[in-house]
Order: C-alpha cells, then sequence, then structure tokens
C-alpha cells in the first residue's frame, strides 16, 4: 500500500498543469488586495510635467528588492518551474495530502516503537520465566541424581541380605545334609538316647535353640532384605514424581521458549516495520521539501513575471485631467514596492481628503463599477468588497486605455455611461482593503498597468 501511495503521488506532482490568464478587469490582483499604508512621511507631487517627482527614499526598498533577487537566486539553483505546467493549486492540494500522511506515518511509528517496547518487556520476562525454569530442572536433576545413588545403594544392601540368607540356607544344608549321611537320626531318637533326666533336658533345649536360631536368622535377614526393597521403592517412587516434575519444567520451558522465539520474531517484524516506517517518512518530508521548493520557485516567477512586466507606453496627448482636484500629494507611486510585488498605481492621500471629489480622467465610457461596501474605514485586511477596490469605476477612454478609480465613498455614474474628461464620478473613501481615505488610480493599456504620470 506504501508503495502504491507513493506512486500515486509521484504521478500527482508530474500531471500539474495550470493555464495562467490575465484579465484587464482582475479585481483580486496581489497588489491590489495588499495593504496601502498613508503615513504622510513621503513627499511624492504632481507638478504639471511629464516627468514625476521620486524621491522616496531608495534605501528602504533597495534592502527589500536585494533580499528577494538573493533568495530568488538561490532558489532558482534549486530547482526550476514550468509555469505552463505547474498548479499551484492542485500542489497545494498534494501538500495537504502529504502533510496527512506524515501525521499518519508519525502517529504509525509512534504505535510501533510503543509495540516494540511492550515485546521488549515481554521478552524480558520471558527469559526470566526460562532462566527460573532452567534453575528448576537442574535442582530436579541434582535429586535425581542422588536418588539414583540411594536407590543403587539399596540394591546393594539387598543383594548383600540376600547373600547372608543364602549364606545360612548352605549351613542349614551342610547340617541336613550331614545329619542325612549319619543315617537321619531323628530329634527323638536323640532324646531317647539320653542317659540321663538333665542330658536329655540339655539335647532337648539344644535342639530347640539350634531350631529357633536358625529360624531367627532367616527370619530376620529376610525382614531387613524387605525393609530395604521397601525404601528402595519408596525412592523409585520420590524418583518417578520427581521425573514427573522435570517432564513439566521441561514442557514449560520448552513452551516459554516457543513463545520467546515468537516474541522475537515480532520484534525484528516489528523493527523492519518502524525502519520502513522512518524511511517512508524520511521520502515523504523530501517530497515535501521538493514541493515547498516549486511552489517558492513558482512564487519568485510570479513575482518576477510582475516585477518584470512589459513597460508599455501609450501614445498620449497629455490632456489627462487630474482625477483629485486640489489633492496632489502621492503616498504610493506606480513603482512602489510593496514586499511581494509593485504597486502599479497611484495613491493620492492627505489631510482632509475623505469626500473629495473624484473626475474622470479623460473622455469615455464607463465599463464596470461597484457601488456595496459598507466597510468604509481604515483596516488591516481585506473586506473582500470590489476584490479589494472596494466602491470603483472603470472607464474605457478606447484605443486600449481604461483608468480605475478604487476605494471611494461613492459613485456617480453607471455602466454604459458616457463621461468626460473632469466630469464627476465618485468620491474619495476607504472601502475595500485600506488603511486610510485615499484615492488608487490606476491606468492600463491593452489590460497592462502603466505610469499614469505619463499621461500628464
Amino acid at each position: 500500500m506504501a508503495h502504491k501511495r507513493k506512486y500515486r503521488l509521484l504521478c500527482l506532482v508530474s500531471v500539474l498543469t495550470v493555464t495562467l490568464t490575465f484579465s484587464m478587469i482582475a479585481f483580486a490582483d496581489e497588489d491590489d488586495q495588499a495593504s496601502d499604508s498613508y503615513e504622510y512621511d513621503q513627499e511624492y507631487e504632481y507638478n504639471g510635467e511629464s516627468d514625476y517627482n521620486n524621491e522616496y527614499d531608495s534605501e528602504e526598498y533597495t534592502d527589500d528588492e536585494n533580499s528577494s533577487s538573493d533568495e530568488n537566486e538561490s532558489t532558482d539553483e534549486e530547482v526550476s518551474i514550468d509555469e505552463e505546467n505547474f498548479d499551484p493549486d492542485e500542489a497545494d492540494r498534494l501538500r495537504e495530502e502529504l502533510q496527512h500522511q506524515q501525521s499518519d506515518l508519525s502517529e504509525q511509528l509512534s504505535l510501533t516503537e510503543k509495540e516494540i517496547e511492550e515485546k521488549q518487556e515481554q521478552a524480558k520476562k520471558l527469559q526470566k520465566q526460562i532462566t527460573e525454569l532452567s534453575s528448576a530442572i537442574n535442582s530436579s536433576n541434582e535429586r535425581i541424581s542422588a536418588l539414583n545413588t540411594s536407590i543403587t545403594q539399596k540394591q546393594h544392601e539387598i543383594e548383600q541380605k540376600r547373600a547372608e540368607i543364602e549364606d545360612v540356607l548352605s549351613l542349614l544344608r551342610v547340617r541336613l545334609r550331614n545329619i542325612h549321611t549319619s543315617g537321619d537320626i531323628s530329634s527323638l531318637e536323640i532324646i531317647l538316647g539320653a542317659k540321663s533326666f538333665e542330658e536329655l533336658i540339655d539335647k532337648t533345649e539344644m535342639i530347640k535353640s539350634m531350631a529357633e536360631y536358625d529360624d531367627h536368622l532367616i527370619h530376620s535377614i529376610d525382614a531387613q532384605a524387605k525393609q530395604i526393597a521397601s525404601e528402595q521403592r519408596e525412592l523409585q517412587a520420590q524418583k518417578t514424581e520427581i521425573e514427573t516434575e522435570k517432564a513439566a519444567l521441561e514442557h514449560n520451558k520448552s513452551a516459554i521458549n516457543s513463545l520467546f522465539e515468537e516474541n522475537t520474531k515480532l520484534i525484528r517484524e516489528l523493527k523492519a516495520a518502524k525502519n520502513d516506517l522512518e524511511d517512508e517518512q524520511k521520502e515523504n518530508e523530501e517530497k515535501q521539501n521538493e514541493l515547498e521548493k516549486s511552489l517558492e520557485a513558482y512564487q519568485k516567477l510570479m513575482e518576477e513575471k510582475e516585477n518584470s512586466q512589459i513597460i508599455v507606453t501609450p501614445p498620449s496627448d497629455g490632456k489627462y485631467v487630474w482625477p483629485c482636484p486640489g489633492f496632489t500629494y502621492l503616498t504610493s507611486t506606480f513603482d512602489e514596492w510593496r514586499g511581494e510585488n509593485n504597486h502599479g498605481a497611484l495613491d493620492i492621500a492627505e489631510a482632509g481628503i475623505y469626500g473629495a471629489k473624484v473626475v474622470a480622467c479623460a473622455d469615455g465610457v464607463v465599463f464596470s463599477t461597484n457601488e456595496v461596501c459598507d466597510h468604509d474605514y481604515g483596516k488591516d485586511s481585506s473586506c473582500g468588497c470590489g476584490g479589494g477596490y472596494g466602491k470603483y469605476v472603470m472607464i474605457d477612454h478606447g484605443n486600449g486605455k481604461l483608468s480605475i478609480y478604487g476605494h471611494l465613498s461613492g459613485v456617480t455614474v453607471t455602466p454604459g455611461q458616457t463621461v468626460s474628461g473632469g466630469q464627476l464620478i465618485g468620491y474619495v473613501g476607504s472601502t475595500g482593503y485600506s488603511t486610510g481615505a485615499h484615492l488608487h488610480f490606476e491606468t492600463r493599456y491593452n489590460g497592462v498597468r502603466y505610469d499614469p504620470l505619463s499621461e500628464y
């Protein structure tokens, strides 16, 4: 699954496409959505001549441009972008997918590491059990060995008693054989052959004592042999019991060894899975880095394209009317750098300008207007009205020329209306993306912005 996912992501990167279009009435241009600052600390003033005073602090902007240029050079060395085959929206979607996958990989890696720790802890417990069982089995072996020694000793004792019995029986056989050889004289004859009563008593006691002695001797030896045999059987029973215990211990040890081997195998597999996840994380990070570089390169390419727009010099008869009569202080010029792009227009602002009249700079037809924006005040972000222009008027002067008047507080003309240069079209305000009251005055030729001051 991981390989399929990697292949799919690679395919997504390779098929990124985009069609870049430019419209002369695009309201969401980045420079219009960038914050306009109107602190009256710069000296731009229209003086009625063809040239204009551009004495703003060049150092402040030069540093930003140089810094951006250095970054561009660094990015260009690392990655190049084919503008026609790069879709930033698709790249953003792919970046989110990679980030989501990275999060999933991190979670899986964390779970795998936790499982490895658990299995390693289990391995320690199994090893401890195996050690304890091995010790118990060794103890059983020692006891069995001791019992074998005792059983062997008892066997020797039994054999010794049997030898003693055999000796007694041999003596009895000799005695009986002698009796038989002497004519098989009975005990009665021995008694009757006594010459006196005392001799009779003595012979009788003698015969009785001999019989009792033989009987006692045989029974005593036999009893001892039986006792030893009983002890031997008891030892054998103990040995059998211990051997049973040992067999059970060995079985348990074998089972735990199997668990240990299985646990060890799982640890190896988990570690391999962990390595795979780490490799996949690394590949994912590399893809994210490459994508980020591509996005940065694309952004810088767009900035460079914006900064290197073809400078148009439309024909001018020098008859444009100043769009805000009585107010000539410029807080932003056409080529002012805004951190990511050039301003591309003039910003006219000074004390008391709010509500001032805005007039058409030349004859023409009102091309488009926007009269909807309730956010007529200074703000640090775009309210979204009019694509950042707020209330605005666009006039088509013919021959490819267009003028735009943005951030108005009110509009006095309608689309399709013919106007003359100097005719009232609205009032200065602070609608749209505006930090303070001012007039955004923009001119375009065939859809491309150019410096409005070139018309004066």
